[in-house]
């Protein structure tokens, strides 16, 4: 291991309902705090282990050094080349029956990973997103 030191960068999203409908926070967590190595997409992490007390996250995606994203149809840490035919996770196609091959990561958490994308499934007490004044 090197001895660098890691920071993973946490996109926080307000999710489909609640007081944070539409608002993301991104914030930085050392590695050292809490480690996500070994997670997959979809599960969930108390929020009182990166500083949220009585809040609940879902792993929603992230993306690696190299800004390859993650995929949940991809199983493992591992990097692949896919062939994608349809608009998704990754690719944007120019125009109607248009492929592609594009390089994507697995589902699950690896060291590389420097954006981990969460999405809040329950609120706690106090305020994760502030609303901005008009």
């Amino acid at each position: 291991m090197s001895s660098e030191k890691r920071v993973y960068k946490l996109n926080i999203s307000g999710g489909p309902s609640g007081s944070g409908k539409g608002l993301s926070k991104l914030i930085e967590i050392d590695e050292k705090k809490f480690r996500f190595d070994g997670m997959k997409i979809g599960e969930t992490i108390k929020g009182g282990i990166i500083g949220f007390p009585n809040y609940e996250f879902i792993i929603s995606g992230g993306s690696d050094s190299s800004g390859f994203p993650m995929r949940k149809d991809i199983h493992g840490p591992v990097k692949k080349r896919i062939l994608f035919s349809k608009r998704g996770i990754g690719y944007k196609p120019q125009r109607k029956g248009e492929k592609k091959r594009k390089m994507v990561r697995g589902n699950e958490i690896t060291s590389d990973m420097t954006l981990i994308n969460l999405k809040v499934i329950k609120y706690g007490e106090a305020a994760l997103f502030k609303k901005k004044e008009s």
